[in-house]
């Protein structure tokens, strides 16, 4: 959108938005100047999905941009998108996808099959021109990295409306892969103007656009014109930013705004119990965790790794800083997902047990750094008293811990770049698929220093099979049991501390219908409408 247009939009916005909450007509529908005022806590670290890593900036780009396939909304169920059907070939190694015709980008021009052909070859190409000096971490995570180590080999585009993938090998998730946020589609127009100017104003063929980002303060969207589906209700949205919570939560009391994402928990149930207010409950789909660096000492011993999981009393953390329904984290993925393995269970608290393995490993006297986000996270309410209770934990076992806050944007590079001996973070799962948490997480190729999303930077070879092994199997029972032995060996070997699976929710006001909880934690604004007042 040109500056020109942006300040008029933004002019009309200030206006209205001053009165506060959205604005509907009489019988319930959508008027011109249809608003939706949403509150979080931190602003987005970039707008390009295929760079940033963060869920701050991944469900403002979700709204955006369209994938070749989609989920569902409240689930992680595939549906069409910019794709209407697609097929795989039978040695499921050559997928081929039928685009809708006539997608345009909300500059005007066509998302056709050379458009993703663009963006297939920007992510894969590590000398593609396009990539700026962006590290394209996730694409590196989720298809073991690029040139010749990526998992897709090639894309064609035999016509404007046919795109095929050439994978080097089967791949059991493709799909919910490519229905991640990280693998949209960009307008190749808008990516060849430059690579940072895309971070900060993305051009999608979503339902809304990006009209203005002030940073640390808002994120204005508007409604795509272009877009191809029905239009949204809501057709302005404002994303703010405010950093304190109590402050939040009075604007949202007050009306002033319209939703309130990650609230903290006792502010949780403060306004679950606020007439005009529904909380809403994503199902749990997360993992809190302490990634502790095997490449610095004393963490290349595992009986010093599992010294620090004896140490911390993490069921302490889910009664003192977690809502309602959070649970201790036996397994390194969600309750309920694919490869639970009920034989494994979270360390005990034990002292004890911890004292002895330090001294058996030769390190009875530890001094170390944790580092941690000064930001709430989904899955990490309150860091700074967690990072704490840490520190307590392991102070009275005899590891003497220096905590490390960092602003989340200067947190991620530092610990991608393995500056940190320990740090606490945490993960939202992408799309339901277990190797969307054990392989972006502890595999060797997510472990590369500057993109890394391995924290712990463990490469082991045993666990890589595993995970290969798990892509490449068709058979649901079989992968099943791949990684229920995945998630023992992550436990045994300890290269990180799944601590907390937690429950997100969120507030909005009663008067928004069409609000859908998903475990992606996307905000599908597509959905919302105004409910039709009395």
């Amino acid at each position: 959108m040109k500056q020109s247009l942006a300040a008029a939009l933004l002019g009309t916005l200030v206006l209205s938005a001053c009165g506060g909450g959205s604005t509907t007509s009489s019988t319930g529908g959508a008027s011109a100047g249809a608003q939706l005022i949403v509150a979080r806590v931190k602003d987005a670290v970039g707008l390009d999905p295929a760079v940033q890593t963060d869920g701050l900036s991944l469900t403002i780009s979700q709204e955006v941009l369209q994938n070749l396939v989609r989920f569902k909304p409240g689930g992680f169920d595939i549906r069409p998108d910019a794709a209407t059907s697609w097929k795989t070939s039978t040695d499921g190694k050559t997928w081929t996808f039928a685009l809708a015709p006539g997608l345009k980008f909300s500059d005007g021009s066509p998302l056709d099959a050379k458009a993703v052909k663009f963006n297939f070859d920007r992510w894969r190409d590590s000398k593609n021109a396009y990539r700026g000096n962006f590290p394209f971490g996730y694409y590196a995570s989720m298809f073991g990295g690029f040139d010749a180590k990526s998992a897709i080999a090639s894309i064609d585009a035999p016509s404007a409306s046919s795109v095929v993938i050439h994978l080097r090998a089967p791949s059991a998730p493709l799909l919910h892969d490519l229905a991640m946020p990280s693998f949209a589609i960009g307008s190749p127009t808008a990516i060849a103007k430059g690579a940072e100017a895309f971070n900060q104003l993305p051009v999608g063929s979503g339902p809304y656009m990006v009209a203005e980002w002030a940073h640390d303060d808002h994120i204005t969207l508007a409604a795509n014109p272009n877009f191809a589906g029905a239009k949204p209700a809501y057709t302005t949205v404002i994303v703010r930013d405010i950093p304190d919570q109590s402050t939040s939560v009075l604007s949202m009391k007050k009306g002033d705004i319209d939703m309130l994402t990650d609230p903290r928990p006792d502010d949780a149930k403060d306004l679950g119990a606020t007439a005009g207010i529904s909380l809403y409950h994503p199902p749990s789909n997360n993992v809190s965790y302490l990634a502790m660096n095997v490449e610095k000492k004393p963490f290349d011993s595992v009986l010093v790794r599992q010294a620090v999981a004896y140490a911390i009393d993490t069921n302490a953390l889910v009664k003192s800083f977690y809502t309602e329904g959070a649970t201790i984290a036996n397994n390194w993925t969600p309750v309920g997902m694919m490869g639970e393995n009920p034989a494994v269970k979270a360390y005990p608290h034990d002292v004890a047990k911890a004292k002895a393995l330090l001294a058996q490993a030769g390190a009875a006297h530890v001094t170390t750094e944790l580092y941690y986000p000064t930001s709430p996270r989904p899955y990490m309410p309150e860091p700074q008293r967690i990072a704490e209770a840490i520190q307590a934990n392991l102070k009275a076992v005899g590891i003497e811990v220096t905590l490390q806050p960092f602003e989340f944007g200067v947190f991620l590079t530092k610990i991608r770049n393995g500056e940190h001996p320990m740090c606490l973070i945490g993960w939202t799962g992408d799309n339901g698929d277990p190797d969307n948490f054990m392989y972006a997480l502890l595999d060797q190729d997510s472990a590369v220093k500057g993109q890394a999303q391995n924290y712990s930077f463990w490469r082991d070879p045993d666990f890589h099979k595993l995970m290969l092994a798990g892509q490449q199997t068709v058979d649901e029972g079989k992968r099943a049991k791949i990684y229920a032995a995945a998630n023992a060996m992550i436990h045994d070997r300890v290269p990180a501390i799944g601590l907390v699976h937690s429950v997100v929710s969120f507030a909005a006001k009663s008067t928004i219908g069409g609000v859908i909880a998903s475990p992606d934690t996307a905000f599908n604004f597509i959905t919302m409408r105004p409910k039709a007042t009395p």
